[in-house]
Formats: structure tokens, sequence, C-alpha cells
């Protein structure tokens, strides 16, 4: 079956990011989609946001955030209002700041790199494993990106699929489909290959 350019894009990414982290597979859709969501957003520092650890916002940003903020970003978001109703109903300030300090900046700020990171919690609504998991995830994620030797050239590899994405147009996919396209490469190439 033949690809798209955007597939083969991918496939070739996922070669490199084999290269630098193997055995890591569940980085490769969040590298590849942060790349892709700051290709697309034409954003000029995607490296520094890849490798800085800038992906989402300094803890004091979202602690300052006032509760009737925290309140509307809960309410205003169905799958939220639902899953929070209780804590809404009993205004759980403190339950709903934790809360919220989690996923603000994966709903909210629309992070791709942890929207991928969490993508199977999110489309199960398993907010609260999100919650449980974040610290742990993110350390991992952390401790698994600065273990790469070569840094430079995992950047390079990056780079060059974020400016093959470019070349195709910046309005070719929707976010949640290039997210599943980038799923589905991931699971044909990195995991059917496993078995």
């Amino acid at each position: 079956m033949a690809r798209s350019a955007f597939e083969q894009a991918a496939v070739n990414a996922l070669r490199v990011l084999a290269v630098f982290l193997p055995g890591k597979s569940y980085l490769y859709v969040p590298l590849l989609y942060a790349a892709v969501g700051w290709a697309v957003n034409r954003d000029r520092v995607w490296k520094e946001n890849i490798l800085g650890w800038q992906i989402w916002p300094d803890p004091d940003y979202i602690r300052t955030k006032s509760d009737k903020f925290v309140r509307e970003f809960f309410r205003t978001r169905e799958e939220l209002a639902q899953a929070y109703q209780q804590e809404l109903r009993e205004n759980d300030r403190p339950r709903l700041r934790a809360a919220f300090s989690v996923l603000y900046p994966i709903l909210g700020l629309q992070d791709p790199f942890l929207a991928a990171l969490f993508s199977e919690e999110l489309q199960a609504g398993d907010f609260s494993r999100i919650e449980r998991d974040f610290e742990t995830r993110i350390r991992q994620a952390k401790e698994d990106i600065e273990a790469v030797e070569d840094r430079p050239r995992l950047l390079a590899g990056l780079k060059t699929f974020a400016e093959e994405i470019l070349s195709l147009g910046s309005d070719f996919l929707k976010r949640s489909d290039i997210q599943r396209a980038l799923q589905k490469i991931v699971e044909e190439e990195v995991i059917g290959s496993d078995d």
C-alpha cells in the first residue's frame, strides 16, 4: 500500500527516533506530534521547546490563575464538567485547582507533546489517571530525552521532519487527524515490528 507524503515523512522520522531512543517508543508520537504542531504553527523556537522543557507553562503561571478562571475551565468543557461535576457542585477549590494544574496545559493550552503523551487517557476521558500519572510520566519522558547522547542529531532529525511537514502545506490535516495518523504509523512500524 502506497504511503502519503505525510506518512512517509513520519516513517523516516521514526527511524531517526529509533536510533536515539531505542525501546522508548512511548516518546515517538509525542515528539513527532510536537514537531508537527510547531511546524504548522511556524513556531521559531520549537527546538528549544522540545529539548528545553518549556513545553508546558511554569507552575507559577498556573498557580496565579483565579478561582473563577479555574471554575470556568472545568465548567465550559463538557467532558470536564461531567467528570468533575461533584467538585463543581461543592465548589471544591483545592481539588479543582489540583486537577487544573495538570489538565490546563493539555486541554487549555493544547500542548502537543502533552496531548500526545496522554492521548489514550484523553480519548477515554480518564482524567483521574492523567492526574495520577502526570508527574511520573513527565519525569520519565524528561529523563529519557535527556539521556540521548547526541541531541544535536536528534534535533536535526526532528527539524527535517518538521520541514517536510511544512512543505506539504499548513492545512493538510486537522490536529486530531495528525495525532491519529502518527499513532497508527508508530503502531505499524514499531509495535508491529516487535511481534
